[in-house]
């Protein structure tokens, strides 16, 4: 087996529509091009478009989704390779409507980007110079055409053109994301020489109930392969070492063998145990010659997902399990991170998702209107230890359900399982993003029908119910399918049947958020509050006279409906106004940082005890942006965490401390119990130190512990600190103030940050001190940060990289900013 990577040589230029295609192919100005890559990457590089991502630029960049575009390439192939039983050009992602010619023969024709395409051309190959023609018509334009033939249906969410469109979804434009129409070859274009390949490698891996056994059956499907031929098997144990190997008879392009192994060495999500892979490594032999090879690493793991009756409340649970373990899920969203895909460096994703590990995140949801990720995404997934819930790519639509498009989602869905089931990171498959609340919403979807689903006002039920389901069975068996998020009971928003969305929060009533513990259910897959992005950022993409928070590009930065509006509603009930822009960043981030905390405080307090657990998940939206922009995300598009980000990071902890008006209660992620003491303060804002109170607390393990401790009086404006200590060591803390703050006279807190060394700071306080953020301008990776710090409890906090002068910002009588001492 040869493999060439078809990625020099590439040129570019716009379709020239009254020219016949192939002599379009030999005409006018062309510029290089990159395969893999995307047009808009290739008119920056050459300095035809302004940077879409800065200023108002995204509307002087629409022209080229609306145009037609050529590629054209030469590669050379040899006598020998033409002595091969086959040639194959084989294409894995063409983005999206397409059409291909080798030497000037048409080849392949393609409208879905996330389907692979193999086209066998050892006869339309010549040696030497062979040329490869690509064309890439307007998406925009060609579904349009297609609405235009089957009419216009619903939709939250970019143009309506796209439901027709296998396309990522969000390239239409998002509540978060600019209109970006890409295309191009988006993933690899290769040559394949060869005389038998291996197609697939499938291992069902199956784990007893007792952990104490695995039985992997491994499933091995060829091309080209002669019967008699044989395939070598051998498994390595995560330490590298072979500890099985055995050879199978090739028949009718298929092999297969089993392995069974004692005590396996079990993968784990992190935080429960050690991310452990296994290697199994199949090759094609024809005697002692070697024809193609394949690896495959699989984490062994027992998965299930637990939807039990409760015994104190209505319902039904929601909860992964992975080998016996219950598992609090809490994470993020997942969305594309960047508008142009191929700018994703594998060191990109690897940032990314370290963040969200070292952020104490257990799962990530792909979220249905972006793309099926990159291998590597979901490789890191599985090294980290961090929970994949996968969506299929459909958002926020009502999708038709015609013959041909069932058709391309049913090869679609074939080519992202085939790909992506042997990941032990992935939980559950997921039908779409919230096409059943749209259902809803306009009165089309009835949970009782039973009957033919391409005749409602629902035909995509067909799909999410019939299709999608039917492929999993078949493809991957051993994982959970789920038809939609959200979903569960009659109701697409029941809160006491499967997942739900909670958007009572800044969309719907704008409902204060606070209040997040009453809109809970068994498992919260989105749920998220706005916050503007670093004022490093923000200047990237404007001038300085665009620094202010009623600015066209900076509300062109923010795609929410009435996103500037909404902002200003949670700050004017919650805050003093400012005109100072980097005050009004604060403050926004201040907001998100208190709703993330109020919201994943009180639904982890939920997670109750074994037998009961009344939530078992709460994955904010979203952990990540796709281009420079006030959203909902924890971090923004150049990797710059928001204060909410440390925020969920301490609630997220393993062990995490609650308060309320009246309770206090503690809850132990780990596997063991934990005996540690309760100690409280409280303090005046003017640092009187008014009382203490201290107790001994035994936190049961994987579970939540209610605390009870004799009533307190204290005063309506003080502030109560608790922390849950184990001899010098801080567990974790948690501060009660006097809320809204808008109302609250704070004093000077005295606040004091010192530098222990090079890299680490200490941060503490004279009097109580709210909504301590510690910044600089340079790049610094913080350990933690949104601090409340009370007098008789510095915190240290770790700053790598750090280089410059430090500022320090808080809530202090008219938030005026604190230098370091």
């Amino acid at each position: 087996m040869q493999r060439y990577s078809l990625s020099a040589n590439w040129q570019l230029k716009q379709r020239d529509s009254a020219r016949p295609i192939l002599s379009d192919f030999e005409s006018g100005e062309w510029i290089p091009a990159s395969v893999p890559g995307t047009v808009q990457q290739d008119l920056l590089a050459a300095g035809r478009i302004p940077d879409p991502f800065v200023g108002l630029n995204e509307n002087d960049v629409q022209w080229v989704g609306d145009a037609d575009w050529l590629y054209r390439c030469t590669f050379q192939v040899s006598e020998s390779d033409l002595q091969a039983t086959n040639l194959d050009l084989c294409f894995d992602g063409l983005d999206t409507f397409a059409t291909v010619w080798l030497n000037e023969e048409r080849i392949l024709e393609s409208d879905n980007m996330f389907v692979p395409a193999r086209v066998e051309v050892k006869d339309k190959l010549k040696a030497g110079a062979n040329t490869l023609y690509l064309q890439f018509e307007s998406a925009m334009r060609r579904g349009r055409e297609r609405e235009a033939q089957h009419g216009k249906l619903h939709l939250w969410n970019g143009d309506s053109s796209r439901l027709y469109v296998r396309k990522a979804q969000y390239h239409y434009g998002w509540d978060w994301g600019p209109v970006v129409m890409t295309a191009g070859a988006w993933k690899e274009i290769r040559l394949e020489v060869y005389n038998a390949r291996i197609e697939d490698v499938h291992i069902l891996a199956e784990v007893s109930a007792d952990l104490g056994e695995a039985v992997l059956p491994i499933q091995v499907s060829l091309a080209g392969a002669v019967d008699g031929q044989t395939v070598h098997i051998t498994l390595f144990n995560p330490a590298g070492q072979p500890i099985a190997e055995g050879e199978t008879q090739v028949k009718d392009n298929a092999a297969s063998y089993q392995i069974e192994i004692n005590r396996p060495e079990l993968w784990y999500p992190r935080g429960y145990g050690q991310q452990l892979r296994y290697r199994v490594v199949v090759g094609l032999m024809d005697g002692d010659q070697m024809l193609d090879s394949h690896e495959v690493k699989i984490g062994l793991r027992r998965l299930k997902l637990a939807q039990d009756t409760l015994p104190s409340e209505a319902g039904t649970s929601f909860c992964f399990e992975i080998n016996n373990v219950p598992i609090f899920c809490g994470g993020a969203n997942w969305i594309p991170a960047d508008n142009l895909l191929n700018r994703i460096s594998d060191a990109q994703y690897r940032a990314w998702l370290e963040m969200a590990a070292e952020g104490n995140m257990v799962m990530l949801r792909i979220w249905g209107g972006g793309i099926y990720e990159a291998d590597i995404f979901y490789d890191i997934c599985d090294e980290l230890g961090l929970l994949v819930w996968q969506d299929f790519m459909f958002a926020c639509g009502q999708y038709p359900a015609l013959d041909w498009f069932q058709a391309s989602v049913h090869a679609e869905a074939e080519a992202a399982l085939r790909r992506l089931r042997h990941h032990a990171s992935i939980v559950i498959w997921c039908g779409n993003n919230e096409d059943y609340a749209l259902a809803q919403s306009i009165g089309a979807y009835d949970r009782d029908f039973t009957g033919d689903f391409t005749t409602t006002r629902f035909p995509a039920r067909a799909i999410y119910e019939q299709l999608l389901p039917e492929v999993c069975a078949a493809l991957d068996p051993m994982r959970p399918y789920w038809p939609g998020s959200p979903y569960g009971g009659k109701d697409a928003q029941d809160q006491t049947v499967g997942d739900r969305h909670t958007w009572e929060i800044w969309h719907g009533p704008m409902a204060d958020y606070r209040d997040y513990p009453r809109f809970g259910s068994r498992f919260i897959s989105e749920f998220g509050m706005q916050a503007m992005p670093d004022i490093s950022t923000v200047e990237k993409f404007t001038e300085y006279e665009d620094r202010y928070a009623e600015s066209k590009v900076i509300e062109h930065h923010n795609k929410a409906t009435d996103g500037p509006k909404r902002i200003a509603w949670y700050l004017a009930g919650n805050l003093r106004a400012t005109t100072d822009f980097e005050e009004y960043i604060y403050n926004t981030q201040f907001i998100q940082s208190e709703a993330i905390a109020s919201a994943i405080d009180g639904w982890r307090r939920r997670w109750g005890t074994a037998g009961d657990r009344r939530t078992a998940g709460a994955l904010v939206w979203q952990l990540n942006d796709c281009w420079p922009v006030t959203s909902w995300a924890l971090a923004d598009y150049y990797l710059r965490p928001k204060p909410a980000y440390y925020r969920m990071r301490r609630a997220m902890a393993p062990v995490s401390l609650g308060i309320d008006a009246t309770e206090y209660w503690a809850v132990n992620g780990s596997l063991a119990t934990i005996e540690s003491v309760l100690d409280i303060q409280v303090w005046t804002l003017d640092g009187e130190h008014l009382k203490t109170e201290q107790i001994a607390v035994q936190l049961s393990p994987n579970a939540v512990t209610p605390i009870t401790l004799p009533i307190l009086s204290v005063p309506a404006e003080a502030v109560v600190s608790a922390r849950l200590v184990q001899g010098e060591t801080v567990l974790a803390r948690a501060v009660r103030w006097p809320d809204p703050p808008k109302y609250v006279i704070y004093p000077d807190p005295g606040l004091k940050v010192t530098r222990l060394d090079d890299e680490r700071l200490l941060v503490e306080a004279d009097r109580p001190a709210r909504g301590v953020v510690v910044s600089v301008r340079e790049a610094v990776k913080w350990s933690d940060n949104m601090l409340d710090v009370i007098p008789g409890d510095p915190q240290a906090i770790t700053a790598t990289g750090l280089d410059g002068s430090i500022s320090v910002r808080c809530l202090y009588h008219g938030f005026v900013e604190q230098s370091e001492n």
